[in-house]
């Protein structure tokens, strides 16, 4: 594993869809601005935070937007749904420096995070997601 910046980033085999998808952009765009990481450590956040093993983090982007600009974010969890969930999602990506814009044009979902991470890794974004709120609380 290495470090780049503050999201950790494996340099081994990952078993996580996200990943997979990242690790294929990053192989034809390498310095393309992606979401991946950002959808996985705020998926593993939630599941540390609420305790809710079973969640999909649906990040929705209109076809015009790019880098940290995204039209919405819905978490969807079973086997009870949670009204705290979307709204702390969203305050993550805000803290992560996102615009979320939904101009109701077309919208595509980006690929969510399958979860299935290290407990490293998922320690690893609970800290990160935790400090960019504390941040960004303070700034707001």
């Amino acid at each position: 594993m290495r470090l780049k910046g503050a999201a950790i980033h494996s340099t081994t085999g990952t078993r996580c869809t996200s990943q997979v998808a990242k690790n294929r952009r990053l192989s034809v765009y390498p310095d393309e601005f992606g979401p991946e990481q950002d959808i996985c450590d705020v998926t593993l956040w939630l599941q540390g935070k609420f305790g809710v093993r079973s969640l999909h983090l649906w990040v929705d982007r209109h076809y015009t937007q790019i880098g940290n600009e995204v039209a919405g974010v819905t978490v969807m969890a079973r086997p009870r749904p949670s009204k705290l969930l979307t709204p702390a999602a969203r305050e993550a990506f805000l803290a992560l420096g996102y615009l979320i814009e939904d101009t109701g044009a077309d919208i595509y979902a980006l690929q969510f995070c399958s979860g299935w991470h290290s407990q490293h890794e998922a320690l690893h974004a609970y800290a990160r997601i935790e400090a960019a709120l504390t941040a960004w609380r303070g700034f707001s």
